[in-house]
């Protein structure tokens, strides 16, 4: 009896994953907008792809920060559970994918099993670990967030874990799809 009692308290909303992200990705939106104003709107560069590119890409870290919140705030009831959770789980996958890509390819390169240029993901120069260290910063560490904020929706609403594996897999087709947009 008592067993049942804590299994239906309702779990608690942990709620410092969600400002943190949003704190840490907003100062980030804000930051690369101001340079991109300034660098277009004021100074008068022409938008290229590449602008276009990063104007779209604050755009969708802005649509994460926003779905991290609905599902802490009482306005994010309004949305269906599935969304939110598919939503947080697509932003996990989409920032963690890369930095973790980078990362096991810098491990194999230092244990030697495969070759590599010194190009890219393969600059095993200071600048090379300083590039990975920032990837880390500026997407890994908010895909943790992610996680954690996807785990805790997940387990308040008791909704299947089926639409964070959705989430994930959209999310990193998503950024292939970007990926392949870009080049």
């Amino acid at each position: 009896m008592f067993y049942d009692i804590l299994r239906a308290a309702p779990k608690p909303i942990i709620r410092w994953p969600v400002y943190t992200i949003t704190g840490f990705v907003g100062l980030f939106i804000v930051v690369v907008l101001a340079m991109w104003v300034y660098s277009h709107l004021i100074n008068g560069e022409i938008i290229g792809e590449t602008g276009w590119i990063i104007l779209g890409a604050c755009m969708l870290r802005l649509l994460t920060v926003l779905m991290a919140l609905a599902s802490i705030q009482p306005w994010g009831e309004k949305l269906p559970h599935w969304m939110i959770l598919s939503g947080l789980s697509g932003a996990a996958s989409a920032q963690l994918i890369y930095p973790t890509a980078e990362l096991v390819v810098k491990l194999l390169i230092l244990a030697g099993w495969v070759d590599y240029s010194a190009q890219g993901l393969g600059n095993m120069t200071a600048t090379g670990w300083f590039n990975l260290v920032a990837v880390w910063v500026i997407f890994g560490f908010p895909g943790l967030l992610f996680v954690k904020a996807a785990q805790n929706y997940q387990e308040r609403k008791a909704i299947p874990r089926t639409w964070a594996w959705i989430g994930g897999l959209l999310g990193v087709s998503v950024l292939f799809l970007i990926g392949v947009l870009i080049g």
